[in-house]
């Protein structure tokens, strides 16, 4: 890995499998509490359907926009460590109360939203009960806890990242994520899914700009293999994403995919979306419904019939006699009718590189994509792959995990 400091890259890398060849990103580190709540919270699954587990994710809601809001208040950065530290200790919490300043309204909804959890003993202390704090964040800290340790705390733990989304697209920049689907599916997945949220907040802010200053050309969000971490969140980035000049190309291999979220999701994501690219098809019932979505048109069927003959007239006794006629006839028939515009059985026998694509929803084309590929001396012109880093900033931090040892009991 080599490194230019100072140096502008058009091109961010964040590879959540390698912290060795990756760009450094904290996907909640930007955005009001509200906003990065909502990334945080869509690492657990939609509770609409169910109220009781409903209410201790619209408490967790709480919780995590309140922590975030007195964080920021205090001026500090902080990461997925310090969230989870401050969810499982309580020294940690009454640092955070004193950072604060106390006549603020995050200062004030601090204190409200810990002093439910206090409790005082026989003696007069006051401490707070942390194990109801983590019945009501649930599965929160440790989701955190996952994404600030390991190869993927090296990468979020900075305070400050050299990606930061809406820098990126006000920029006209590449970010390229590689996503560890196959080693770590469920760690992949939920990074993907917060990926998506901070993209959903960069849109938000690039909304409220005037409309010469939005990017363009529009900013493009191809997303492979979207059916690994796509949630309901990501409906409203298709309807929205357009007036934003930001674009969403979901890319996933059946629509089963998208119904596993929900239909609505499916109908919003075909619905909101100009052009569409249609690969090989491996299982009927997509087919089906893609063939149904492409629709039908209306064509003219020809039927021709020809016919012709020759009539010899004979006597009683079957001998010809000299009558003899001839005749011949032409029809020519047309019918309007509905076929499909592409059958199903053409979207299964298509071959690598061959694709159907619409556009508008009313032109359709069969093309032919080339495969490209890169001669060893090109390769070798341009030299290994680099990670280009600018000069890091200072930022103040919590760094709760730095000072762990002084948040234990013991100490």
């Amino acid at each position: 890995m080599c490194a230019y400091a100072g140096r502008r890259s058009d091109l961010l890398v964040i590879n959540a499998g390698d912290p060795n060849l990756t760009n450094s990103y904290n996907p909640i580190l930007y955005g009001d509490p509200d906003e990065v709540s909502s990334r945080i919270l869509s690492l657990i699954p939609s509770s609409e359907s169910n109220p009781g587990t409903d209410y201790y994710r619209q408490a967790a809601n709480q919780g995590v926009t309140t922590l975030v809001g007195a964080i920021q208040k205090a001026g500090m950065g902080y990461n997925f460590m310090d969230l989870a530290i401050l969810l499982q200790n309580q020294r940690a919490l009454s640092m955070l109360e004193n950072l604060v300043p106390a006549n603020s309204n995050e200062g004030k909804t601090l204190k409200i939203f810990l002093d439910q959890y206090k409790n005082s003993n026989k003696d007069g202390i006051v401490s707070i009960d942390l194990k109801r704090l983590k019945e009501t964040f649930g599965g929160i800290g440790g989701r955190m806890h996952m994404f600030g340790s390991g190869n993927f705390g090296q990468i979020t733990s900075t305070y400050s990242p050299d990606v930061n989304l809406y820098d990126a697209v006000r920029g006209n920049k590449i970010v390229y994520v590689m996503l560890p689907t196959m080693g770590k599916k469920e760690a992949a997945s939920n990074f993907g899914k917060m990926l998506l949220g901070d993209f959903r907040s960069a849109i938000a802010e690039v909304q409220s700009l005037p409309k010469d200053e939005r990017p363009w050309p529009p900013f493009l969000n191809f997303s492979d293999e979207f059916g690994s971490y796509v949630t309901q969140a990501a409906d409203r980035p298709f309807e929205q994403g357009r007036s934003a000049h930001m674009v969403m190309m979901p890319a996933f291999q059946t629509m089963a995919n998208l119904d596993a979220v929900s239909e609505e999701l499916r109908e919003m994501v075909l619905g909101n979306t100009w052009n569409k690219v249609f690969f090989k098809v491996g299982t009927d019932d997509t087919a089906q419904k893609i063939v149904e979505l492409i629709g039908k048109e209306r064509r003219v069927a020809l039927s021709v019939s020809v016919s012709d003959g020759i009539n010899v007239s004979r006597d009683a006794s079957g001998h010809a006699r000299r009558g003899l006629s001839g005749s011949d006839s032409f029809g020519l028939t047309e019918r309007v009718e509905e076929v499909e515009k592409v059958s199903a059985d053409m979207l299964k026998k298509l071959g690598k590189g061959e694709a159907i694509v619409t556009y508008g929803g009313s032109k359709v084309y069969h093309i032919k994509i080339p495969a490209l590929t890169f001669e060893k001396r090109f390769i070798d012109e341009i030299g290994p792959f680099c990670i280009n880093k600018g000069r890091p900033y200072f930022t103040r931090g919590l760094d709760l995990f730095r000072n762990v040892n002084g948040l234990l009991s013991g100490n």
